[in-house]
């Protein structure tokens, strides 16, 4: 089976490397990365071409089997998933149809889910809403954190998704979402936090998911005297914090130059 497989991330390579008749890897163009600004190609493309399948930053004119997608970032065309003989699979990190969106582990874990998911679905012409192929559901730990989460989920939805290839498994269930919540991409203010709210003892468990949910991006963050303060490290309480200009330093350090009782 040719296929044409869409990714940015390190979590695609996941699923690119399960796969078996990839003839084009399409992904974000190199992007500058650092205080220096190194253009930097995507884990996509560094593994794509270390393994000899050619690489395009643009949507292909050329025709393939099936269309594979996990964590592209962009919008595949409706022709172009219709050129392909069997369409278009997505692997999507939630339960759908709850959490459709760009990022939904973190709202998943921020939210207090007790579970999460891995969805295999077909691509359609808004994004989540294909007709569900397979589906597994796994506990959300309360020692979990997005990054290392959504990395077990996609390995989980690489082997769900070779199985479908596998079994010719390209039809499936339509969603219902009504009700349901939408996982919004995230932005740097999204890990903002007040003051009083940090300090506030009521509100650690809360406080807690959502360092847990916005690590390590865009992390939770709160203003001190007007400078960004970081929380790097939280329990019940935080435990290491980097102000704006300075280097991390323990809780008990900070509270000591900047707090004195």
């Amino acid at each position: 089976m040719k296929i044409i497989f869409f990714g940015s991330t390190s979590d695609s390579v996941l699923v690119l490397k399960k796969l078996v008749g990839v003839i084009l890897a399409v992904t974000q163009p190199p992007k500058p990365v650092g205080r220096k600004q190194i253009l930097t190609p995507t884990p996509v493309e560094t593994w794509a071409k270390k393994h000899h399948v050619p690489v395009s930053y643009r949507i292909p004119t050329q025709t393939a089997d099936l269309l594979v997608s996990a964590s592209y970032g962009e919008k595949i065309p409706m022709g172009t998933i219709r050129s392909a003989r069997y369409g278009g699979l997505n692997i999507h990190p939630s339960l759908l149809p709850r959490w459709r969106g760009g990022d939904p582990v973190p709202w998943a874990i921020l939210s207090g889910d007790r579970d999460i998911g891995i969805t295999v679905v077909t691509l359609s012409e808004k994004f989540d809403q294909g007709e569900i192929i397979a589906q597994t559901k796994i506990p959300i730990a309360n020692t979990d954190v997005s990054l290392l989460l959504r990395t077990k989920l996609f390995h989980i939805g690489a082997d769900l998704l070779v199985d479908a290839i596998n079994e010719k498994h390209f039809h499936g269930a339509p969603q219902d979402a009504n009700g349901q919540p939408y996982a919004k991409r995230l932005t740097r203010d999204d890990g903002f936090e007040p003051w009083e709210k940090i300090m506030d003892p009521k509100e650690s468990d809360r406080i807690n998911r959502k360092f847990r949910a916005f690590h390590p991006w865009p992390g939770l963050w709160t203003l001190f005297n007007g400078k960004r303060l970081k929380i790097l490290e939280f329990k019940k309480a935080p435990t290491v914090v980097q102000l704006e200009g300075k280097k991390p330093v323990s809780w008990q350090q900070f509270q000591k130059a900047y707090l004195p009782s």
